[in-house]
């Protein structure tokens, strides 16, 4: 459903006189349905910048992601028009990044629901499933009602896994979703996760443990100094 190829991506640093920063280089994969690919490599290799280019955070310098979406028609994420891709993204491509980005003064419960909402599911039904991804979450039922900014690292983190998955996107990027977790936290995350790939959810994840992203990952793409593909685990 995923072809990656050769894709780059370099930053030009303005205040530093428009040096040119390589990000990543030559950048390559594939991915099927329901799989998950890990990507590791040392700091700096271009893991959080490969995710962002899919998910157009970042426009790539070179390079192709051809994506299959559920009509079945392939298209060109990194060169179609924004409005296209932000429909597709609204209806297929989900992202976890390492920091909760939210509307202030929002409560938990509604920053979970909100994806469901959108999409057309009665209020009622949207925040009972919140309020079950919360409590599976370990997230106290006297939060629901606060702001996620007046949260803890790790319970903003786990508000941020629970509004990624809510509502079952078919791709599904996720950038350190446990780093900020504890082992019992950590454990709950990675059954989400497994379950999300029986629903047919295709996923490439990066994990601070390599042990633990080994543990969902069926495949491993290593990013090595430079950032070139250089190995399968």
């Amino acid at each position: 459903m995923l072809h990656v190829n050769r894709l780059s991506k370099t930053f030009t640093i303005h205040n530093l006189g428009g040096k040119a920063i390589e990000g990543f280089r030559d950048v390559s994969f594939h991915l099927c349905q329901g799989e998950f690919l890990g990507l590791s490599g040392p700091s700096g290799s271009g893991k959080s910048s490969v995710l962002k280019c899919i998910y157009r955070t970042y426009l790539p310098t070179s390079g192709e992601v051809a994506y299959t979406p559920d009509d079945g028609e392939s298209v060109r994420l990194e060169s179609m028009p924004e409005q296209d891709f932000l429909r597709l993204r609204h209806r297929e491509i989900g992202h976890v990044s390492q920091f909760l980005r939210v509307i202030p003064r929002v409560s938990a419960l509604d920053v979970v629901a909100e994806p469901l909402l959108r999409r057309g599911m009665e209020p009622l039904q949207a925040r009972s499933k919140a309020r079950a991804l919360l409590e599976r979450l370990r997230i106290p039922s006297y939060l629901f009602d606060a702001y996620p900014a007046t949260f803890s690292g790790g319970e903003q983190q786990r508000i941020n896994i629970a509004r990624a998955v809510i509502w079952t996107p078919r791709l599904l990027l996720i950038d350190e979703p446990t780093a900020s977790l504890d082992k019992g936290s950590e454990k709950i995350v990675i059954e989400m996760l497994r379950e999300l790939k029986q629903t047919g959810t295709s996923m490439i994840g990066i994990f601070h443990d390599r042990e633990l992203m080994q543990s969902v990952a069926d495949r491993v793409l290593v990013l090595g100094n430079g950032s070139v593909p250089h190995g399968r685990a």
